[in-house]
């Protein structure tokens, strides 16, 4: 059995900054030290280091004795079996699923581990999903769960763009199967055991 956790985006704009988060991602975990698989595939390669280290100062501001890796589009099945975490930050969702394609059978690797995905990464979770950014629906993600997910839910991130955030939700609603749609704000999380 795997743990998912959806998370809506920006963990730090929860009300407690993430602890909640963090301490439900070891919760059902005794080990030591918790190994997390930092998987920036949503973001620039550019920008990799420097998110792993902020990812650092974060987990281990509410995580005891954590390990942190950052994941590697050629060894990623690897990481995943030897890792206890796997975190898919947000970012981009097609970069995402493209590289996490490449990488075949690293889903099967899943048993008794947690996934948490972030705004891009709990679109690549979901069977469908619709980002508030643009106002559409955009596709499919890799269908780990038989949802649909919109993340950012009504954030005032996107007040810029001017979303229509009912119209989005009725949308996804509609589009191909029926299936439950699932809408976090930012810094929300939601676990769903499969």
């Amino acid at each position: 059995m795997t743990k998912y956790i959806l998370i809506g985006g920006y963990i730090w704009k929860a009300p407690d900054g993430g602890k909640a988060l963090c301490e439900e991602f070891v919760k059902d975990l005794n080990k030591s030290p918790i190994k997390i698989l930092d998987c920036m595939f949503a973001r620039p390669k550019e920008s990799w280091e420097d998110k792993l280290e902020e990812d650092r100062i974060f987990f281990s501001k509410y995580i005891n004795n954590v390990s942190l890796e950052m994941a590697d589009p050629d060894f990623f099945v690897e990481q995943v079996k030897s890792a206890d975490i796997i975190y898919l930050k947000g970012g981009e969702t097609k970069p995402l699923i493209d590289i996490l394609n490449k990488n075949p059978g690293w889903a099967d690797e899943l048993d008794g581990k947690v996934l948490a995905g972030s705004s891009a990464g709990g679109d690549v979770m979901a069977k469908y999903y619709a980002v508030g950014k643009t106002g559409r629906i955009s596709g499919e993600g890799l269908g780990l769960l038989p949802i649909k997910f919109i993340p950012h839910w009504q954030s005032e991130t996107f007040d810029e763009y001017d979303i229509a955030w009912d119209k989005l939700y009725e949308g996804l609603k509609a589009y191909k199967e029926d299936l439950p749609i699932h809408t976090l704000k930012e810094g929300e999380f939601e676990v769903i055991w499969k």
